[in-house]
């Protein structure tokens, strides 16, 4: 009986050591930034990569940005020490609440503004949705957005509403982390009151990549082996 137990204790700690879900956060900090032949802009378009290695690029394309991580090591996770994936954040923008209207960088930093100004404002809305389109490592998901950042929110009594994934966060001149506000889900929409000019200055989102099934197996395929030598022992 002690070599079935022995064994089952072995099988216990390979299941216990198995890596824990590795988590991605990417930051756009201006989304149209410096690229060549596009309005000019002052900011990052690319972006930074936290909690782990990792490059970002970006096509600053409207009204579909694509954005390429490249070079994300998920070794503790079972995949390579290069992964890559590729996510788009899609803006809509509308005015009265029903009529769509159009969305542009604004000028010079290159954030993203509603019907052809510089800013969101009056009866206008802007919708950004953001959604994984590919990743060489097939456990990797889209946990979504968990900030935005508010351009020009500036002015004495400016105000709004964010309605995101996980409700409505007011936002206004004056409070509490002024620029950056945490949302989440995949999607955010920036409504203005009054006279309030706004733009979308950037956001920060996560991804998960969990361990790959394969290295799960093959622990618990190991634990079996080992089980039935130690029963033909």
């Amino acid at each position: 009986m002690k070599p079935t137990i022995t064994a089952f204790l072995v099988a216990l700690v390979s299941v216990a050591t198995l890596p824990a879900a590795l988590t991605i956060s990417v930051a756009n900090n201006v989304p149209n930034g410096t690229a060549s032949g596009a309005p000019s802009g002052s900011g990052v378009g690319g972006g930074i990569i936290n909690s782990t290695s990792g490059t970002m690029t970006s096509d600053r394309g409207l009204s579909v940005t694509t954005y390429t991580v490249t070079d994300v090591n998920l070794t503790s996770v079972g995949g390579g020490a290069s992964e890559s994936f590729s996510f788009t954040v899609s803006y809509t923008a509308t005015t009265n609440g029903i009529t769509p209207s159009t969305v542009n960088f604004t000028s010079p930093f290159g954030n993203v503004a509603v019907g052809g100004d510089n800013f969101i404002s009056g009866t206008e809305t802007l919708t950004a949705t953001i959604t994984l389109t590919s990743s060489s490592f097939p456990d990797l998901s889209l946990a979504g957005f968990t900030t935005t950042r508010i351009g020009n929110l500036t002015t004495t009594g400016e105000s709004g509403t964010l309605t995101h994934g996980g409700g409505t966060t007011s936002f206004a001149n004056g409070s509490p982390n002024v620029i950056v506000y945490p949302v989440s889900g995949n999607f955010v929409t920036y409504q203005v009151n009054g006279s309030t000019t706004v733009n979308f200055e950037g956001f920060t989102a996560d991804f998960v990549a969990v361990p790959e099934p394969a290295s799960t197996t093959l622990l618990g395929m190991g634990a079996i082996a080992l089980l039935r030598r130690r029963r033909s022992a």
